[in-house]
This record gives C-alpha cells, structure tokens and sequence, in this order.
C-alpha cells in the first residue's frame, strides 16, 4: 500500500492540522511554499479573523471562492488533506447565508423539535454543502449535555439535550448523514463541557464541583455502536480525573478513561492547543510532549487566535527533537499515523 512506510517527517505531518491565512490559489500555494518541506495532515477553515480588531473576512466567503480554494489546496498535499471546519449550526456556522450558503438550525434548536426526521434532513443537508464546497471534517456534533443553562456551551445554544438518550439518538442520525456524503464528524468536548461555566479559550478551567459522570453516558453509547470515529478532546481540568493534567494533556482520561475503560478505538482530536486555558500553563514543547503520550491523534493548530506564520514549523521540529531525545516512542507516532490514514480512507480520501 502506497502509505505503509512513512518516513518520521510524514508521520509527524499527519497529526497536523492548522490554521492559514487567505482565501484564493495564491493564497494557498504562498502557504505551501512557507511550509515547503514540513507536511501537513489538514487544515482548519473559519469564516472570521479574530486575530484582528474588529474581526475581518477569512477563508469562507462564498461558495465559489470556497471550492476554489479547497480545491487548491488538496492539489498542494502530496497526502489528500483534512479540511475541517465548526459547523454545528445556529450560532457556531461557518458557511453563513451571508456568504450564500443555506441556513441551519443550532444543536438547541433541533433539541426542541426532537425529531428525528427534521435532525436527519438538517444533517444531510449541512453534509452536502460541506461535501459540494471541499470539507470533509466537521467539529460536530456536540456532545456536551445541557445541564446547566448558564455554561458557555449551552448559552451559544451548542448543547441539544440534558437527556443523553435524546443526545445519542440524534447524533447517530448525524453522523450518519455525514458518513453518507464521505464527511467525518468529530464528537466534542470529552469528557464532557456541558456544565463549564469558564471558557477554555480564554483560561484555565476547573470543572471538578460540576462535572457530572453522566456527561460520559453519549461518548459511552455512542462507542459501543460504533457510531463515534473521531472525538475532540476539551483542555478541561478535573481533579478527580487527573490530580495534574487538563484533559487533553491527561494520560489518564486518553489513554485509560477514554481507551481503556470506554474501548474508543479511532482518531483523538485535541482542542486547539492555542487556548489560554493550557497555552498560558504550558510551553509549546511540554504540550506536545504530554499529548503524544497522553495519546492524542491530531494536534488542531487553529491559529486563529493568536497567528503564527511559523507553527507548522516550530511543531515539527519539537516533535523530531522530541522522537530524537526518546521522549516520545515511535510506536505512538505510527499508531497515530495509521488511524488518521485509515480515517481518511473510511471517507474515500485516499
């Protein structure tokens, strides 16, 4: 098979995935020319740069200026990239009709129609545009239960249920539409957000007197039918989960919790590793040291928070010194490479 045996730089460039600047071909091969010799796995699209005050116009600004681009930059990669991008719906929608793109219901909207059926034709719906205008990756769906209205999940109207039966079977219609139109989506935020009352973007988050264990029960159920093939990770801390660690730098809840004990086998995305609520605890090394071993599959740099033009080389170079220190194993980075490739081809990429 043509991607059997990577060299450290390819497997290093699949866990990738990263923000750019810009929005035409020249764009895109400008980019491809800063990294030139540091692959990448994928890339995350937004609509707004909000690295600029006010924000301003980014990637998505319409839809023939979307397939252009997209295309563009899947003929730059010599493996055929992740283009991701958040499109729950509602209030967190790239793809807005003021750009030309279809509206959508929020996750808490279809929450209270709860019907299956008007789920389904939203998901196939969103499927279809992001499949028609070149992404394959969608953040979504939250899996964060609405357990406290004033969290700032469920205040952007992101949480569809406090019931995981109604989460779970409504997911599954989800995934499915996306499935059906070569779509991954991503289950979010393990271990669960839904009764965070800070924002991981902006600081660090303790969610030890909130978290609930039943913020487990969609990831749970959702595994055991085989309905989960990507989850994000949250840089939410819990004491009782890990006495040291945020979630997504915790050995522990990757590797037991969500491995071990709930038997998840396909690909851990980490939230952006560029939130304040690690980015100001951690530097950039010590980050990437402890998610390689704390098992995760794909670092997603948005840089859209703060934008460094040279992350896609500063993370290469860490993680080579890194492999070269044996402070990481190359097993865990062949395991790694493996499950994004196999991801990518379940979705007909390769």
């Amino acid at each position: 098979m043509k991607y059997q045996n990577p060299d450290i730089s390819t497997m290093i460039g699949q866990m990738l995935m990263v923000g750019l600047r810009g929005y035409t071909e020249n764009d895109v091969s400008s980019f491809f020319e800063s990294i030139q010799g540091y692959p990448i796995g994928g890339v995350i699209l937004y609509d707004e740069n909000i690295t600029t005050t006010p924000p301003s116009l980014h990637n998505i600004r319409s839809p023939k200026q979307l397939t252009s681009f997209t295309s563009a930059l899947q003929k730059q990669s010599e493996i055929p990239l992740l283009i991701a991008t958040d499109q729950e719906g509602g209030k967190v929608n790239r793809l807005k009709p003021k750009y030309g793109f279809p509206d959508s219901k929020s996750w808490a909207e279809l929450g209270k129609i709860n019907e299956l059926k008007i789920t389904k034709e939203n998901a196939e719906l969103t499927a279809k545009i992001l499949k028609k205008n070149g992404i394959n990756v969608n953040f979504s769906p939250v899996l964060d239960l609405s357990n406290n209205s004033k969290s700032f999940i469920a205040q952007k109207e992101r949480c569809f249920s406090k019931d995981p039966k109604k989460v779970v079977a409504h997911s599954i219609e989800f995934v499915n539409a996306h499935l059906d139109n070569n779509v991954l989506t991503v289950g979010k935020h393990f271990p669960g957000q839904g009764n965070a009352l800070g924002d991981t973007h902006d600081r660090f988050v303790d969610v030890s007197k909130t978290w609930r264990s039943d913020e487990l029960l969609p990831y749970k159920e959702l595994i055991n039918n085989n309905s989960l093939n990507a989850i994000m990770v949250s840089h939410i801390f819990h004491n009782e989960l890990d006495k040291k660690y945020p979630a997504t730098l915790s050995k522990s809840i990757i590797r037991g919790l969500l491995r071990g004990e709930m038997g998840f086998t396909g690909i851990v995305i980490s939230d952006d590793p560029q939130m304040k609520a690690i980015s100001e605890q951690y530097d950039l090394e010590t980050i990437l040291e402890l998610m390689i071993n704390a098992g995760v599959d794909i670092f997603c740099f948005g840089n859209n928070l703060i934008y460094d033009p040279n992350i896609v080389k500063k993370v290469h170079l860490i993680i080579k010194r890194l492999f070269d220190e044996n402070k990481i194993s190359e097993n865990d980075l062949k395991q790694s490479y493996q499950r994004v490739i196999k991801i990518k081809s379940m979705i007909n990429l390769i």
